[in-house]
């Protein structure tokens, strides 16, 4: 169980730089017009809509993958899917936020999305952050498929925990990160290993 749990967080970790490129302007601009005593109750709901999304659409996948046989093709499916998102987080690092700018948000706090009271904007917009189309959180749920019962929700309440440092440390962190060539190096090459990890893993059962 640990194991599970353990290798969704590295992958999660592994896909921090991603994250706060992608979604961590969303995740920042949600909290616009909080109360600042509601702030972190407000957080709390974001991220469990969309870790609950995670496991709702890992939970599908697996059943799949299981009742057709195929969670060996699920393992090399996630590695490519891990694949293309290093080299588009690759290219995501050389700007700013492209989800942002792709949904018209500009970088300043607003209020955006969902109307209503703030814990229904919390789990409600937590649950469409999670439900964005992403490789990284594709390769998750695919990889996830390869494990057996619980162990597929640990492995992405894992990944889910672990991709909360991105989007909590967005404001503050992503000017000093990129500014550090020697980290996206760093990270780009911990991504491919991991990407190759699972294609040979999928490959070979």
């Amino acid at each position: 169980m640990n194991e599970s749990f353990f290798a969704g967080a590295l992958l999660g970790l592994l896909a921090s730089p991603h994250c706060m490129t992608m979604c961590g302007p969303l995740s920042w601009q949600a909290q616009s017009g909080i109360p600042l005593r509601t702030l972190p109750y407000f957080t709390g709901l974001y991220h469990i809509g969309r870790i609950g999304v995670y496991l709702a659409m890992g939970k599908a996948i697996g059943a799949l993958a299981h009742w057709t046989a195929l969670t060996h093709a699920a393992g090399i499916a996630a590695g490519v899917f891990l694949l293309y998102t290093a080299v588009s987080q690759w290219r995501d690092q050389q700007r700013c936020c492209p989800t942002a700018r792709l949904l018209g948000l500009p970088l300043v706090k607003r209020r955006w999305g969902l109307a209503g009271p703030w814990y229904f904007r919390g789990i409600g917009l937590g649950a469409l952050n999670g439900a964005l189309p992403c490789g990284m959180v594709y390769a998750a749920i695919l990889a996830a498929a390869s494990f057996e019962g619980p162990l597929q929700e640990l492995y992405l309440v894992g990944f889910g925990l672990a991709t909360l440092v991105p989007l909590l440390t967005f404001r503050y962190l992503w000017r000093r990160l990129v500014s550090f060539p020697a980290f996206k190096w760093v990270q780009g090459t911990l991504v491919f290993l991991v990407a190759g990890g699972m294609l040979l893993q999928g490959i070979v059962g």
